[in-house]
């Protein structure tokens, strides 16, 4: 891979766009699209391809395994997605995160937690939040975005760029203006910084660490329960992260 490829990993909850936005940043059908809650990204699946814009860029495009209602257990998912980090060997440019436009759910609030859990806090800065299925003209979505939930607007002034609507199914080609013009507008502001692999193995491993934690929590106190000490009363411990994001 080289080092002047622009790489984008693309994230999200199941059934929200993600392959359809793959497809609309490449100009053609790569990757497989889901119509239901199971997700048709089963494994990180890439393309490579040359964006002619006002500037002419190489770029790869890495769409990942939906991070809920893909009918695997968190766990599982949570690995699979991790698998990204082999097709992006010097690093990401942009994380990609898709949700559908409408109200911000449950889901994509556990989505953008398990996002940080697995990559930390760090990955913010790198990441450009696009929505979906939104017809809006841009003035309108300006205005809109101010509305959002409190859980939401807490995270837009940690993300590479303010976030943007594309409608990739009723008009493609503007879609894929604004998704790239947003991204040469990252870009521009992150001078070059990427997010590292490094981070990417820090802050995986401080979620395995968190995770074994948390296991051996339960079973100990399912063992103080049996003996009869007690109720089971579970803590849980937020895992420091490292804020620094490291250039390939």
């Amino acid at each position: 891979m080289s080092e002047g490829l622009f790489t984008c990993v693309v994230v999200g909850v199941t059934g929200d766009g993600k392959s359809t936005t793959c497809n609309t940043m490449v100009g053609q059908e790569v990757f497989d699209t889901s119509v239901g809650l199971e997700s048709a990204t089963a494994e990180c699946m890439h393309h490579d391809y040359l964006y002619l814009g006002p500037e002419v860029r190489e770029m790869r495009v890495v769409d990942t395994i939906g991070l809920h209602d893909t009918g695997l257990p968190q766990e599982t998912v949570m690995e699979r997605f991790s698998t990204f980090a082999e097709l992006v060997p010097c690093g990401i440019n942009l994380f990609l995160f898709i949700v559908r436009w409408g109200r911000f759910k449950p889901e994509h609030e556990a989505a953008f937690d398990a996002f940080v859990a697995n990559c930390g806090e760090a990955a913010l800065s790198n990441t450009l939040l696009i929505f979906t299925s939104c017809a809006l003209t841009d003035e309108a979505f300006a205005a809109h975005i101010d509305k959002v939930p409190a859980s939401l607007r807490r995270l837009l002034p940690k993300l590479a760029s303010a976030p943007i609507g594309i409608d990739s199914l009723k008009n493609p080609s503007a879609a894929r203006a604004s998704i790239h013009a947003a991204i040469d507008e990252a870009a521009a502001a992150l001078k070059g910084v990427r997010y590292s692999n490094e981070a990417l193995a820090e802050a995986r491993a401080c979620y395995d660490v968190k995770q074994e934690d948390e296991r051996s929590a339960f079973a100990a106190a399912v063992a103080d329960w049996r003996k009869g000490s007690g109720p089971i009363v579970v803590e849980r411990e937020s895992c420091a992260r490292s804020s620094d994001t490291g250039a390939a």
